[in-house]
């Protein structure tokens, strides 16, 4: 029997006509039973997104005692439903909770959830009035444990058989309604996911119901070439699989990686497709596929706001153990590193700028490199990367020379190249001001009107 969760991003439910649509779309198949929810996104062009106010409201309250911010997320739950005023009322109650626990080592977390709960607070209630069987599920209340903390957290892979089972006694409701992006560690305090961590919740929720498929709505007819801000028509995706996704979106494609993680190997079907939208089929994201004979890659992707820190010291070749200690300054900060470089006499490490924000993380990253590895020379560089992906390059020679080429046309500057071992994807460093261009240069290479929809 087919079991459909479906995950409702935050366009798709900024404002009731947005929710009343995503509802249709629960009610047009009996199988969609579970509906999990982001807050409240952007309403309009420019509009601050709820979780953004959240964010603020919590250093407003922690610096002040008060937040305007706060008052204009309640303020949006009431534009939602204007005539549930004990529910609006009791949401500004418990936001405020949540703010006056200023010394809690969680407060920030446990702020920025808010938005989560309270869009399922309001779509449990839209539905109930609409005469549908629905009931909330509190992350609480099924068991969704997070591990780790920051850009790693993840679920507890511990948790998907509770959660099932949660999920389970709730049979009698036709639907359920999950809060994503948060759960709770093992101390009962609120943490959530990185940013975006909804698409997860909804992966955790489709891997525990035990489910066939697990659809993404969101604003886009599925996930397209490149990306549409750079190529407005560039083509859609019609199916992927789960390592191709992979590969795209670690770098910023428009779907959380850490989402594929209890769907892969499942035999789950994701599926990105557009409530504003919904008979188009969307992008169908598998473990397998049967690549096209003419296919070369998927798509590109491209991620700015990397640094390479290069260190230049003779006979790096021969020195045994200079990859542990480049690489151990990385681990000992609790530092991800994107890529390794290496020369003859050279060697870097890349990291990203977004791990760095903390105050004298740079520094604390340089000075250990040169502490742990003793080069001669240092050099920064800070870069864009560029993702060519997809398992059609296993059967063509030509994609590195069509990628190259047109890169040197659209004189774009390379300053790094790496491949991964599995002839998936390869990088290209460009330089940040140049990603837009390549981008373009690379799409246009490999796609023509034909692939194009």
């Amino acid at each position: 029997m087919a079991i459909f969760v479906c995950k409702f991003g935050g366009t798709s439910l900024a404002t009731l006509p947005q929710i009343d649509k995503a509802i249709d779309i629960m009610l047009a198949d009996k199988s969609r039973r579970f509906m999990v929810v982001s807050a409240p996104g952007a309403r309009f062009k420019g509009d601050v997104k709820v979780t953004d106010l959240l964010i603020r409201a919590a250093a407003e309250y922690r610096l002040t005692g008060r937040s305007e911010s706060a008052d204009q997320v309640v303020e949006r739950f009431r534009e939602i439903v204007p005539e549930a005023t004990e529910l609006c009322e009791r949401l500004h109650k418990e936001l405020l909770e949540r703010l006056a626990e200023k010394e809690a080592d969680n407060h920030e977390e446990a702020v920025k959830a808010f938005g989560e709960y309270g869009s399922a607070c309001v779509v449990e209630a839209i539905l109930k009035k609409k005469g549908i069987s629905a009931q909330m599920a509190e992350p609480r209340e099924l068991g969704l444990t997070i591990i780790g903390s920051g850009h790693n957290a993840r679920p507890d892979a511990k948790c998907y058989a509770k959660i099932g089972k949660v999920l389970r006694s709730m049979k009698g409701f036709d639907i359920i309604v999950v809060p994503g992006f948060y759960g709770y560690d093992n101390a009962g305090n609120i943490q959530t996911l990185p940013r975006g961590g909804s698409d997860t919740s909804g992966a955790v929720v489709a891997r525990a119901a035990g489910a066939t498929h697990y659809e993404n709505w969101t604003d886009e007819n599925g996930l397209r070439r490149a990306d549409p801000r750079i190529v407005p028509h560039a083509a859609t995706i019609p199916e992927m699989t789960y390592d191709e996704a992979r590969e795209l979106a670690y770098m910023g494609f428009k779907l959380q990686d850490a989402c594929f993680e209890p769907i892969k190997g499942n035999n789950i079907v994701l599926s990105v497709r557009n409530t504003n939208n919904p008979d188009h089929p969307g992008t169908r994201i598998m473990d397998t596929r049967t690549v096209a004979p003419e296919e070369r890659i998927v798509g590109v992707a491209c991620e700015q706001n990397f640094v390479s820190i290069g260190m230049r010291k003779l006979y790096i070749d021969k020195e045994v153990g200079f990859g542990r200690k480049m690489l151990g300054v990385s681990e000992k900060l609790g530092l991800p590193y994107e890529h390794t470089l290496d020369g003859v006499d050279s060697a870097a490490l890349l990291l990203a700028r977004k791990y760095l924000k903390e105050e004298g993380m740079f520094d604390k990253v340089v000075k250990g490199l040169k502490k742990a590895c003793r080069p001669e020379a240092m050099m920064i560089r800070d870069m864009a990367l560029l993702s060519v992906a997809g398992f059609g390059m296993q059967n063509h020679f030509d994609v590195h020379a069509r990628t190259f080429s047109a890169l040197a046309e659209a004189k774009v500057a390379v300053r790094m190249i790496d491949e991964g071992a599995d002839d998936l994807s390869f990088f290209v460093g460009v330089d940040n001001e140049q990603a837009a261009a390549a981008v373009k240069a690379v799409y246009d290479a490999f796609y023509s009107e034909q692939f194009q929809s």
